[in-house]
């Protein structure tokens, strides 16, 4: 993710298994768009929570169908990853 720094990426790789993926990544999101700030610590691993929050510092507010798309979209990207590490 170029010019969104970390350290380590601890998502997990299947993302779709607990059903909180989606929440963590939208509360994020939400947390950034409030104006919430969060420490550089717990930016050094990327996980779908700050990843909402780092896309929502970039965006901003959107539509729920449109947060749910570049949800998929990051989902979509790390199984490709994935994929290419295998």
């Amino acid at each position: 993710m170029n010019g969104i720094p970390f350290e380590e990426d601890i998502r997990d790789t299947n993302p779709n298994e607990t059903g909180h993926r989606e929440a963590q990544f939208h509360e994020g999101w939400r947390r950034a768009v409030e104006g919430q700030c969060y420490r550089e610590e717990t930016l050094r691993q990327l996980t779908w929570n700050n990843l909402g929050y780092r896309l929502g510092k970039r965006f901003g507010a959107t539509s729920a169908d449109h947060g749910d798309q570049i949800d998929d979209w990051c989902v979509r990207q790390q199984a490709r990853r994935a994929g290419e590490a295998t």
